[in-house]
């Protein structure tokens, strides 16, 4: 991490879509396969990760650090930092809440 370039003011409210974001992308790459699993790794009700969207809850460090030993391959940096360290855009809004959840079955 480079300490050269200046980042944004913090917002609880962005980080907490980059970690549904990264979220959203682990699944769609099989990192996990239901949200359900992923609440058990991260040692969270099943219900965090809503309750993250609406904003009544948000993301924290047990939670990264947790997710980062089960995912190593999860973008931690991006989650706390967004664009302005990684180079990664900011998302725009959360996944839509159709596409977390259970995996489409393929017959």
């Amino acid at each position: 991490m480079s300490l050269d370039m200046a980042l944004p003011d913090f917002s609880i409210t962005a980080m907490d879509l980059r970690f549904l974001a990264e979220l959203d992308r682990l699944q769609q790459a099989g990192s996990f396969a239901t949200y359900r699993e992923l609440a058990e790794q991260l040692d969270v009700h099943p219900n965090t990760f809503g309750q993250i969207e609406i904003g009544r809850y948000h993301c924290n460090i047990k939670q990264l650090y947790q997710l980062r030993s089960f995912h190593p391959e999860a973008d931690v940096l991006w989650v706390l930092f967004g664009e302005a360290e990684t180079g990664r855009p900011e998302p725009t809004g959360a996944p839509k809440r159709g596409e977390r959840g259970r995996p489409v079955r393929v017959h």
